[in-house]
């Protein structure tokens, strides 16, 4: 694990930062802006104690990703925190998460750790292992924006879990970065991964088909990204380096020896999945952890040779729009990585999938004549290939009315008709 050269102050730590939950979270101060962990890695102790003690506080704003143990702290009678976030749940989560009142930032991953490191922030409350013995914790499973946030922010407070693993890479911060230290031991937050069904399987043998050996590939969250890389097992693809995060799948992946000699196999700001994952990326050197600059950032894409991005979307239209955000009229997503995929697979070598069922579950189709009033996650003209379980398509090069033809015809056959007399209007 690299160390890095330099620690933000030049104080060292000693036991007297060691301070009680509830001591910890009295510093935060009312009109303050306070980023939390999130995903795997948020700091329950902390962020319950929080909840518990929001009486003493007004006119908090919180800035966080996915908050995986809910939102039940926005109810909160006379509730002072005002909840900020570029990751709404709405379209990963069921049930009440779909609810969150919240305002979106429509930042992409970049945007968002530049704004993090802005100086925005006031209080950083973070998740990190025991330290060696050099006094070095580590960010463990989530570095991507947890890196800028104690970077970019004025005070550290960190709760420090003996369960969370201390991960290679870029994952390190001295103790002497860390204003407060707060003992939590408990189980790691998994992150659910849904089995693909026969649909999912065949989009996922057809996206792997794309993918030539050599590749660096990203994926995005769900049941066809596993599918995906199921499929590029059983085609034995070789040579391969996994980019943004690691998933129970993408273990499969690294362990069937498809990824590159050597190490690291992975270059990536997140590891999502179950609690044996997050014990297997325990000083796992195949698995290089690093900030959302080193992954999705335009200058990071240079050096970078036959990178695929695959994604998934809520619903493309005729014109080859994306919407992967935007759900019955309101804000259920997030932009994430997509636009930052989207914009590196311009560069020569490169491409971008976007992968998708043709139809929800409920039978409506993703694809659609326009999309209906609201966000464009991705434009058309950065839109190139599009896979459902009736085909693919590429985008580019194509006008309009042959675009419009091209999607209709890798709809659901339910649909198809529809969808071919709204193409034929395009032409």
């Amino acid at each position: 694990m690299n160390k890095p050269a330099q620690c933000k102050h030049p104080d060292a730590s000693g036991p007297g930062k060691w301070r009680s939950a509830a001591d910890a979270v009295d510093i935060v101060e009312s009109g303050s802006v306070v980023a939390l962990g999130h995903l795997g890695a948020e700091p329950v102790t902390l962020t319950q104690e929080l909840w518990t003690r929001a009486y003493r506080l007004r006119d908090v704003t919180l800035l966080s990703g996915m908050m995986v143990t809910g939102y039940g702290f926005l109810g909160i009678p006379n509730n002072p925190f005002r909840l900020k976030t570029w990751f709404m749940p709405g379209t990963l989560m069921s049930g009440s998460m779909r609810e969150v009142v919240a305002e979106y930032l429509p930042l992409n991953w970049t945007q968002t750790a530049r704004y993090l490191r802005s100086g925005i922030v006031d209080t950083a409350i973070v998740q990190v292992s025991d330290a060696d013995v050099d006094g070095y914790h580590s960010l463990g499973i989530s570095v991507g924006q947890h890196r800028a946030m104690v970077d970019g922010a004025r005070r550290v407070i960190a709760e420090v879990n003996s369960a969370m693993p201390r991960t290679c890479g870029d994952s390190l911060i001295h103790q002497s970065q860390i204003d407060i230290l707060v003992r939590g031991d408990h189980d790691l937050l998994p992150f659910p991964n849904r089995a693909p069904g026969e649909a999912e399987l065949l989009i996922g043998r057809r996206v792997a088909e794309m993918i030539p050996d050599g590749s660096w590939v990203q994926f995005g969250i769900g049941s066809i990204p596993g599918a995906m890389l199921k499929g590029l097992i059983a085609l034995g693809r070789r040579g391969l380096r996994i980019l943004s995060q690691v998933t129970d799948p993408a273990r499969e992946l690294i362990e069937a020896g498809c990824c590159v000699e050597g190490a690291p196999k992975a270059l990536v700001g997140e590891v999502l999945g179950s609690r044996e994952l997050y014990a297997w990326s325990n000083g796992n050197r195949d698995l290089h952890m690093t900030d959302a600059l080193a992954t999705h950032s335009p200058e990071s894409f240079a050096a970078r040779e036959r990178f695929v991005s695959v994604n998934s979307a809520l619903e493309i239209d005729l014109l080859g729009q994306i919407n992967s955000e935007w759900l019955d009229g309101r804000q259920a997503g997030a932009i994430g990585g997509s636009m930052d995929f989207a914009l590196a697979a311009q560069l020569e070598g490169n491409r971008s999938i976007i992968a998708i069922n043709s139809v929800t579950n409920k039978g409506k189709s993703r694809i659609v004549p326009i999309l209906a009033p609201g966000p464009v996650t991705v434009p058309r003209s950065l839109v190139q290939f599009v896979v459902t379980e009736f085909g693919s398509v590429d985008l580019r090069n194509r006008t309009v009315g042959e675009r419009a033809q091209a999607l209709a015809a890798i709809s659901h056959p339910d649909h198809r008709e529809e969808l071919e007399k709204a193409a034929f209007a395009l032409r």
